[in-house]
């Protein structure tokens, strides 16, 4: 008896002692790229660092792919189970502000060198007069070829926009398997990245001077040329994970994308390698397709928003960011370098990436009732990208159509 009494009370000391250092705070923490070759590396690196600095804050990753993220996450917040820490990419932001799901951050940036030492691209997580989230990377859409499928068929690498649409149809073979680009073409939200590259690339926008100009001649001409670029040219029904891999495997000459693809041309054989080549794009502007930021979900108690936080601040110290651009190749969203001299002549790619992220433009509208609306936006855009690959329906009864639902769902005025 004596003895189990002496047990219990030291257990009871114990718990009263020791309960801080037993106790466990969890974030929760929402990625699309958790699974992706690369970025997944890199999320488990601060991830392990960060518990390893923390023992008692325990992170709970929530993988949800791309292609449903909005839509999950929507349901999420909700149902009031909003992850701690979420990340975004930059168009998204209007969509959860605009709801008041994401918690104002200028007083813990306060003082920071987030305050002081970020890229501008920073100042777009704006909302309301509050600052809504912090960057963690900056690129622009980079172009990647098969150098050794070009010199077999004797075509140049592009030098602008027309010579990169003439030699994509010039690569296309079929009975060799081979086709010109690697392109999305089924749902999947990169359709829509693709609509805007194609129409800005092509001299215009889909909006212009605050209104929406699907119906304008250029716009229907720069539609005209994606579908006729991208219809016989690409293997039909791929997602970008699809697309992506079919480059790697070197069934396509080219594909459009973000530096984050070099991490996947590493996946090459060793034959296929030496034959994949990441270069800016030859055209103009330089296309940004918006940067990832890290966001804290509104309402969270004292406790888990102080650890939520400190994860924040985790992923974008020096050391972490410089990993980061090695590791997937996108630029950090620290304005000064971090790589050391012996990275860039162990990395020379990386210059190329940064060079380019520097004179990039955003690839979407900056209207606030789009980026509040941006998944109604792009669900009719996505409809515009699917009938022009899909249908022969005509390129401007398509763009007319899609013109009065936007203006009807989502007014400019």
């Amino acid at each position: 008896m004596l003895k189990r009494l002496m047990l219990a009370t030291t257990l009871a000391a114990g718990l009263a002692t020791g309960h801080a250092a037993w106790a466990e705070t969890t974030v929760t923490f929402a990625s699309w790229q958790l699974e992706e070759p690369g970025n997944s590396d890199w999320w488990k690196e601060v991830i392990a660092k960060f518990e390893a600095e923390n023992p008692d804050i325990k992170i709970e990753p929530v993988y949800v792919p791309f292609a449903d993220y909005l839509t999950q996450m929507t349901v999420r917040f909700a149902s009031n189970r909003a992850p701690a820490v979420i990340q975004l990419s930059q168009q998204l932001l209007g969509a959860y502000a605009a709801q008041g799901w994401l918690a104002p951050l200028d007083d813990l940036i306060a003082g920071t060198d987030i305050e002081t030492d970020w890229a501008a691209a920073q100042n777009t997580l704006s909302w309301d007069g509050a600052t809504r989230g912090v960057l963690v990377s900056n690129s622009a859409m980079m172009l990647f070829y098969n150098k050794q499928l070009l010199e077999d068929a004797g075509v140049a690498v592009p030098d602008s926009w027309e010579s990169f649409k003439a030699a994509v149809g010039e690569m296309t073979d079929p009975d060799a398997g081979v086709f010109g680009l690697s392109a999305v073409t089924t749902e999947h939200p990169t359709a829509v990245e693709e609509m805007h590259r194609y129409t800005q690339w092509g001299g215009t926008s889909l909006v212009k001077d605050g209104q929406y100009n699907l119906t304008s001649p250029e716009v229907i001409a720069a539609l005209d040329e994606y579908r006729k670029t991208v219809g016989p040219n690409a293997p039909l029904g791929n997602n970008s994970s699809v697309a992506r891999q079919l480059f790697v495997d070197g069934r396509t000459a080219f594909l459009i994308d973000g530096p984050w693809v070099w991490s996947w041309l590493e996946r090459a054989t060793p034959e296929m390698r030496p034959n994949l080549v990441m270069a800016a794009t030859p055209f103009e502007p330089t296309l940004a397709p918006g940067g990832l930021s890290l966001h804290l979900s509104e309402g969270l108690d004292d406790e888990t928003k102080a650890a939520a936080w400190k994860f924040i601040q985790t992923a974008t110290e020096a050391e972490l960011q410089r990993s980061y651009l090695i590791t997937t190749g996108q630029p950090p969203g620290r304005k000064s370098p971090v790589l050391t001299a012996e990275d860039e002549a162990a990395y020379p790619h990386l210059a190329v990436v940064a060079e380019a992220a520097t004179n990039s433009v955003p690839m979407f509208p900056t209207e606030e009732a789009i980026r509040a609306n941006f998944a109604e936006y792009s669900a009719i855009l996505m409809e515009v990208a699917l009938a022009s690959l899909s249908t022969d329906r005509p390129t401007e009864e398509i763009l007319t159509e899609a013109q009065g639902k936007l203006e009807a769902a989502i007014p400019l005025d």
